[in-house]
């Protein structure tokens, strides 16, 4: 396993500091393909996230399975980290080799801040998983109402 990987998900500041100086690759995978990107996403470190993408991690990166660092932010619920991976350029409506989106995961996680956020950047509320399965049916599914009915919202008004 990456050693940057494992202190990105480690939230270590001052490991990913170091290792970055000593081996410059902000893009480093583990054994599964996970970037360091993605770990500290996932995990909730935003001034990793910050510091990763200031040495060149590339935000759009993927794990074998498609999935990407917003994909995992959004699904842990980190609003910021999303934000920041947004005005990085990620791409709000890639989706996994399963056709899950981070709007998807969001709305399975009941995150509102983040599906809210996802929606103002043009996510497509559309899209539908390998499953047929829209972000509604997602948050249905796991029982987040109040998702349900934000969603429903957006959908019953006129298209600009």
């Amino acid at each position: 396993m990456s050693e940057l990987v494992i202190a990105a998900k480690e939230g270590d500041v001052s490991k990913v500091q170091t290792l970055l100086q000593q081996e410059g690759d902000a893009n480093a995978q583990d054994s599964e393909g996970m970037s360091a990107l993605t770990a500290a996403s996932e995990a909730g470190h935003l001034e990793i996230v910050e510091i990763l993408l200031r040495h060149g991690a590339e935000v759009n990166a993927t794990d074998p399975d498609g999935w990407t660092a917003l994909m995992g932010a959004a699904g842990a619920g980190y609003s910021e980290i999303l934000e920041t991976l947004l005005d990085h350029g990620a791409e709000v409506n890639a989706q996994s080799k399963f056709g899950v989106t981070a709007l998807m995961s969001a709305a399975s996680k009941g995150d509102g801040q983040s599906v809210q956020m996802l929606l103002k950047r043009g996510a497509d509320r559309s899209a539908k998983d390998n499953n047929n399965w829209t972000a509604l049916i997602w948050a249905a599914e796991e029982g987040r109402l109040e998702i349900v009915e934000m969603l429903k919202q957006v959908r019953s008004q006129p298209e600009r």
